[in-house]
């Protein structure tokens, strides 16, 4: 009933009174894929948020980052409805997949229902912050009971099935694959593979091959190298965090590492994870039998899962429910007293210990001791390891585990070598084209959109109360009136005859772009649903996107007359999504026509003429003030790097090369570049950088 209380309490209520992150990332994807939106762009961090914002979705920072597009897919039912009714109902579904969870537990491990209930509620902190957030895995801790109570009960298929539906969701769980070829669950491989195909099939059918393109060659191996999120932030309990903050440098994120070595992480954050595969590979044996010690290993290769994780949050840790009650089963039911205080304690602790993390700026040799919830979970490994031995059948003799060492020995090896490699290229390439950052500490998690005026740098940084444009990371003041500080500020332009700013201004209503002069708002001059500002090269126009359903179109209108209404420069076949200036009256554009994405020149009166194509997709064009260079962002071997074009000779040049992202880039001068990337940090996590353009 305490446990209970705490998780209705600290968990439950909130949820219910409150909106916050993470709900309204899937119900934002989900309402998109229902209303039939271009979704090409869900990865887009701005774009995201612009949509949200025009949902209504107030007061919160959003983002699909490191989410798979299937993990979308049970909010749909629940997308018709507003936002926080939809995130009640969820909850409700996740209370109810709880209880069905912890009823098939019981009826597997034949504990009494109480008891049950007590160990999966031991889990205080992962369940209240799954109910409080609306989050996904207690969804999938249902999906993984669902395949323990049927491969115990030798239903392949179906414990097939449940993992490939919790993979699709997040992606952890198709881990057991390995697990099913150890076990020689042929018909239980076969099935995983052929539900996991049919969940990318009805991906791609659903949200369209770009999204699932960008998630499979994009998103997912950063996501394995830790970068989802901030790499080197103290919350985040995991090998991954550890490492980078204990060998890697960023300016700004992790200055003054206590043993900076690129090497030292290559080799050592490989180790640690191979080394924990051993452990439990050892205990391991292979081919299927319905006892006890199958159900060990099965709750103990769920717990190496949750515990190689590259950045796992406290929510995640509902899914250990799905090993710990049938662990406690074995032990209670052969009356291991001792051993299973030991792991409840250890499983209590690697749950709920991340609560009282110790946070500090800057890393130490000390900073190891202080995550304690991944050495608690190497406890826990390293307590199967243990008991299981005692599980071993005689006929295991002395020789049978020293051939068995050294078969683990050598996968271990192998492991090893792989995830070196990987990790070694990884940073070289970030290291050989490290950027030279121009960040401002002004405490945002993004900057983007940099853009230099009168020698000051302005830029849209998303901050804990959302986004705003900043000037040399000072906010601009006297932009909003009073009653309006909710709205997102997406992006801007400079107007130098008239010495202001164009703001877009996100919010329920759509977006509205501002004149914002001398630092006060002039409400006589403002431009609805309008986004991306950028004046024309002679400064006399004022051209934006608008957006329908995810396809953008181009609209002008004359800065020096706002009340007469905008013109409509592309046509239907152009689908619009970046707008620089161009020369004389011109505006430079990027835009999807018959399939592919390239850059456009268009002006007043007259019809879009090619610039710029490649192989790959441009966006983000930037014309030199001579009008003899222009650079843009083109996708090289999935990743976005920048490129030069020569309009004489055009003679392409690439200009970046790291294992990241480049975005938004803006002249400074003749010679210098301001750009936004994601080198060492989250995707889309950007910072500011500058680049010397050789001419």
């Amino acid at each position: 009933m305490l446990l209970s209380a705490l998780v209705v309490w600290k968990g439950l209520i909130p949820g219910l009174r409150l909106l916050n992150t993470d709900f309204p990332n899937y119900y934002v994807a989900a309402r998109l894929i229902r209303e039939h939106y271009c979704l090409d762009r869900i990865y887009d961090w701005i774009w995201f948020q612009r949509i949200a914002d025009h949902f209504g979705i107030r007061h919160q920072l959003v983002g699909f980052l490191g989410l798979t597009p299937f993990s979308a897919f049970p909010i749909i039912p629940l997308s018709s409805l507003p936002v926080l009714e939809a995130k009640r109902v969820w909850i409700v579904c996740n209370v109810a997949l709880l209880t069905v969870a912890i009823e098939l537990l019981k009826r597997q491990t034949g504990m009494r229902r109480g008891t049950v209930g007590v160990i999966a509620l031991g889990a205080v902190i992962p369940l209240e912050t799954s109910f409080l957030l609306g989050q996904m895995h207690i969804l999938v801790m249902a999906l993984l009971v669902v395949a323990y109570v049927s491969h115990m009960r030798g239903r392949q298929i179906s414990t097939g099935c449940c993992i490939a539906l919790a993979a699709a969701l997040k992606i952890y769980p198709i881990l057991f694959c390995l697990y099913f070829v150890l076990k020689r669950r042929w018909k239980a491989l076969g099935s995983t593979a052929l539900f996991t195909a049919l969940c990318l099939a009805l991906s791609f059918l659903v949200v369209d091959q770009e999204p699932m393109r960008t998630y499979i060659f994009e998103q997912l191996p950063r996501l394995l190298q830790g970068e989802s999120q901030n790499p080197f932030s103290p919350s985040v309990t995991s090998a991954s965090a550890l490492f980078h903050r204990l060998f890697l440098v960023e300016p700004e994120l992790n200055p003054r590492p206590p043993f900076a070595s690129a090497r030292a992480f290559a080799i050592l954050y490989p180790l640690s994870q191979a080394l924990l595969v051993g452990v439990v590979l050892m205990r391991t044996r292979t081919g299927f039998r319905n006892d006890e010690r199958e159900t060990l290993e099965w709750s103990m290769f769920l717990c190496l899962l949750m515990f190689l994780s590259s950045a796992p949050s406290s929510y995640q840790f509902v899914a250990l429910i799905a090993a710990a009650v049938p662990t406690m089963g074995v032990l209670v039911h052969r009356r291991k007293w001792k051993a299973a205080f030991v792991f409840l304690c250890l499983y209590f602790s690697a749950c709920n210990i991340r609560a009282i993390h110790l946070e500090s700026s800057a890393a130490s040799i000390f900073t190891p001791a202080l995550d304690l919830t991944l050495w608690f979970g190497v406890a826990l490994l390293v307590f199967y390891f243990v008991v299981l031995k005692r599980f071993a059948p005689r006929d295991e003799t002395p020789h049978f585990y020293r051939k068995r060492a050294f078969v683990v020995g050598a996968v271990v090896a192998c492991l090893w070598m792989v995830g070196y490699k990987r990790a070694w290229s990884h940073l070289t390439k970030l290291e050989t084209n490290r950027p030279r950052s121009t960040y401002a500490n002004d405490g945002a998690y993004l900057r983007t959109a940099p853009v230099t005026a009168d020698g000051d740098l302005l830029y849209v940084a998303m901050l804990r109360d959302g986004y705003r444009v900043r000037e040399a990371g000072i906010p601009l003041a006297g932009v909003y009136p009073e009653g309006d500080t909710a709205a997102d500020q997406l992006s801007f332009a400079i107007a130098r005859p008239s010495s202001g700013l164009w703001i877009e201004s996100a919010s329920d209503k759509g977006s509205q772009i501002i004149h914002v002069a001398s630092g006060k708002r002039v409400r006589a001059c403002e431009i609805g649903n309008g986004e991306s500002p950028v004046p024309s090269g002679d400064e006399k126009q004022l051209g934006f996107i608008r957006e329908e359903r995810g396809r953008g179109s181009l609209w002008a209108l004359s800065l020096w007359d706002c009340e007469r209404s905008p013109e409509r420069l592309t046509s239907p076949a152009f689908d619009v999504r970046t707008l620089a200036a161009g020369l004389e009256g011109s505006f430079v554009i990027s835009a999807f026509h018959q399939g592919r994405e390239r850059i456009y020149e268009i002006s007043r009166g007259a019809e879009p003429r090619l610039v710029a194509e490649s192989d790959g997709p441009l966006n983000s064009p930037a014309l030199s003030a001579d009008g003899r260079l222009l650079v843009v962002r083109e996708l090289v071997a999935h990743r976005w790097q920048l490129a030069s074009l020569d309009l004489s000779s055009r003679i392409w040049k690439q200009l970046t090369f790291g294992d990241c992202n480049a975005y938004t880039p803006s002249w400074r001068d003749n010679q210098t570049l301001i750009y936004a990337t994601d080198c060492m940090r989250g995707m889309g996590l950007t910072t500011l950088a500058s680049l010397k353009v050789d001419r």
